[in-house]
């Protein structure tokens, strides 16, 4: 253990840091994976996909800390949300990690957004996630315990200043934090030549993905600092510009795979075949052929997802089922409807669509805005109706964004 800790004390121990060799099947993928994007990126208005987009902030979260072994029910992050708050000091803290990653998460979305978007690719941004994300985390959380047993703070935004294991990996020599991080970046961000073309960029984000990973620069939340950081990486390329789709679900619904994935690519190199580098290249390859093929799997599944039809289908089934229940009259699907296709419609539009009196259109329309359906904001003169979503809801609207046996316990709980 030792050895290899002395071993690991300088960068070119993390080499290959990109996939040598044969890769057609990389940038094939990377290819697919632009291209779907930008399918899903033009398959709606932009208002709509804003409400979208935070509607899925939640869902992105609680994959994310899932796969830290931390399982919050969907319902008790919409409670957060409203800052209802559990008596079970247990389930608050966990409501209070959500809303850490949810709030960071939206301010990340909104900084690439931005027109001084920064570069994900960099130590400032990096400890900036982790500073931010503990900041907002219990006190409690700031604390781990040691192979030995020992307990340990976590600072926020700072690099460990111990030695880690992580099942077979031995983190490298954490003296040497400060030179792997700068051989990470000068690699790794955009502006360098190696990475110049657009499909190279997108197997980095694969490759970056694993080898921050490995570098493991924080004394704990490493996991949940590399996924939002591969994120912004995503949004920082314009593959996910409003946060349609989530790496963390794909990765969460696979997660042993992941897992495995992961821990092959801190392998060492098997033979003179395996690439040149100190770790296995073969190995890393297969990690990020997994991490291209999850990420269009869940473009895909978005894609399908929102699809026009499919959701208009589901909007007449929503509207069917709450008719049954005497909580909507049926003309409620066009007013849904109409405000999925524009993003928002006037006062005068909602009473149009629906063909309802001006007092049957309100009484409509504030039962959907109870219902967290519509949004109320006043323009000028004009009241506007936005398009908006639940958490509660989404299974109706959005199936499968969480699995089958919370949102089944979901649709239960609609009163």
């Amino acid at each position: 253990m030792n050895s290899k800790r002395e071993f690991y004390k300088t960068p070119q121990a993390m080499e290959p840091l990109f996939p040598e060799g044969d890769i057609r099947l990389l940038e094939h993928l990377a290819i697919e994976l632009i291209e779907r994007s930008g399918r899903l990126e033009s398959c709606m208005h932009p208002i709509t996909k804003k409400a979208v987009a935070e509607i899925l902030r939640p869902m992105n979260s609680y994959y994310s800390n899932l796969i830290e072994g931390h399982d919050t029910h969907p319902i008790e992050i919409a409670k957060a949300l409203k800052n209802d708050y559990s008596t079970d000091k247990t389930k608050r803290d966990l409501q209070l990690e959500a809303l850490a990653h949810i709030n960071l998460h939206r301010e990340i979305t909104e900084q690439f957004n931005s027109a001084s978007a920064p570069c994900p690719v960099s130590e400032v941004f990096i400890k900036g996630i982790h500073e931010q994300f503990y900041r907002h985390l219990p006190t409690d959380f700031r604390y781990v315990y040691s192979k030995e047993g020992q307990i340990r703070e976590v600072i926020p935004g700072a690099y460990r200043t111990e030695e880690v294991e992580v099942g077979r990996h031995i983190g490298p020599y954490s003296g040497s934090i400060d030179s792997f991080m700068d051989r990470f970046v000068t690699y790794y961000k955009p502006s360098a030549v190696v990475q110049h073309a657009k499909v190279r960029q997108v197997i980095s984000i694969a490759a970056s993905h694993h080898r921050l990973a490995w570098i493991h620069p924080f004394l704990d939340g490493n996991g949940r600092v590399v996924r939002l950081f591969s994120d912004a990486c995503f949004l920082s390329e314009n593959l996910n510009t409003n946060g349609l789709w989530s790496i963390s679900r794909g990765l969460s619904r696979n997660n042993s795979a992941y897992k495995v994935k992961l821990a092959n690519a801190d392998l060492i190199r098997f033979n003179d075949y395996d690439g040149r580098g100190n770790l296995s290249n073969k190995m890393l390859i297969e990690f990020c052929t997994f991490f291209l093929q999850t990420a269009i799997d869940q473009v895909n599944y978005m894609l399908n997802v929102l699809d026009i039809d499919h959701m208009l289908a589901r909007i007449q089934a929503f509207t069917d089922l709450m008719v049954s229940r005497r909580k909507l009259k049926s003309e409620a699907r066009y007013i849904l409807a109409d405000v999925f296709m524009k993003g928002k419609i006037s006062k005068s539009d909602a009473e149009r669509v629906s063909n309802l009196s001006d007092k049957t259109a309100k009484i409509m329309t504030d039962t959907l805005e109870e219902m967290g359906l519509l949004r109320k904001e006043k323009e000028g003169i004009h009241m506007m109706y936005y398009v908006n979503y639940s958490i509660q809801l989404s299974p109706l609207f959005f199936p499968g964004l969480y699995p089958n046996d919370k949102e089944l316990e979901m649709i239960l709980s609609i009163q």
